[in-house]
């Protein structure tokens, strides 16, 4: 009897843990696009396809192409792309870095280098290491800590409303 009970519960805690993760991937999916509204690249590109690349997270990668199929960031195509390979990291607007990836997060900036690139992390102490956005969890709901002067050193223009929406902001 206790064997049944407990396969019952593991497989309800099993149901449980997949629902917050896909909840989970498609606030981060929502965020990522909002993001567009509150951002302003320089003009060179303003031109050609709005690229979000995702480093790491198949699950976003899918959630967000989804999200964007119909829509566009002005007069651009959205074009979302995955990668699990850091060294195919190109010219792209939003580059989101899954937690998996995090270790590599000094390579990523390196490879980023002065392109106007609003990158997006999920994993403490990323703001320190050169994301402009990292998205924490608190009290069970996903917020995220802002760094100005991560997005301004790469070109980035932020509009206000940005620093009210997050849950921390550093200068």
């Amino acid at each position: 009897m206790n064997k049944k009970i407990l396969f019952w519960v593991l497989l309800l805690l099993i149901f449980q843990i997949n629902y917050v993760k896909a909840q989970e991937e498609k606030y981060i999916s929502l965020f990522l696009y909002n993001f567009t509204k509150h951002f302003d690249w320089p003009d060179e590109y303003k031109s050609g396809d709005f690229i979000i690349d995702i480093i790491g997270h198949e699950s976003v990668f899918i959630k967000l192409k989804e999200l964007t199929a119909t829509k566009k960031v002005g007069s651009q195509n959205i074009v979302i792309r995955n990668y699990s390979d850091i060294t195919v990291i190109g010219k792209c607007h939003i580059l989101f870095v899954g937690h998996w990836q995090s270790r590599f997060m000094p390579q990523i900036i390196e490879k980023v280098g002065n392109r106007a690139t609003l990158v997006v992390t999920e994993k403490e102490g990323l703001i320190n290491q050169g994301s402009a956005i990292n998205f924490i969890i608190k009290d069970g709901i996903i917020k995220f800590e802002f760094k100005k002067s991560n997005a301004i050193k790469y070109g980035l223009k932020y509009d206000p409303r940005i620093i009210e929406m997050a849950e921390v902001v550093y200068d």
